[in-house]
């Protein structure tokens, strides 16, 4: 804890300034960023979202991956990064397309692993978590969290009734 307290001067870090960092709204819109997309980076980020999604709707919310602890805001992100190769049109490195059709294909295939991936999901479970990806990479625009989209599979569980709210 000293470690921490000697470089954590308060409760947060508002004060600390990156004054140094410019980002324009041309930096946020520029889909064209250094690096390359591989076909293990998709499977990776479908296995992911299938798996927290899988979980989720079985009650659990988080699950061990990867030897790491992930959340739904690890299956956020891989949701959305499929939807953005897809809706981009983005090319693996292999310069092979990633379109919905390729991306079905390997959420159709990573679904095959999620119950070594995650204890105690069912078929079923791993069934809608399949359909509601496939249906996100093929929407026009991703919705807003899919924890809020999966929440009547949840909500199942306890027998309750789950409005969705809106603002």
């Amino acid at each position: 804890m000293d470690v921490f307290n000697e470089h954590m001067l308060g409760a947060n870090q508002y004060h600390v300034r990156r004054e140094d960092v410019v980002v324009t709204a041309a930096n946020l819109l520029n889909s064209k960023v250094a690096g390359k997309i591989t076909a293990d980076g998709v499977k990776g980020n479908a296995s992911a979202a299938l798996a927290y999604c899988a979980a989720w709707i079985s009650g659990n919310g988080c699950i061990p991956l990867n030897f790491l602890m992930e959340d739904a805001a690890t299956a956020e992100i891989a949701r959305v990064q499929l939807w953005q190769w897809v809706y981009h049109r983005a090319r693996l490195d292999t310069g092979h397309p990633i379109t919905v059709a390729y991306v079905e294909n390997v959420l159709k295939e990573a679904a095959k692993d999620v119950k070594s991936l995650v204890t105690g999901v069912k078929e079923a479970e791993i069934e809608v978590a399949v359909e509601y990806m496939i249906s996100q990479v093929k929407a026009d625009r991703p919705s807003d969290f899919l924890t809020s989209d999966l929440m009547p599979y949840l909500e199942r569980l306890d027998g309750g009734k789950w409005i969705k709210s809106s603002l």
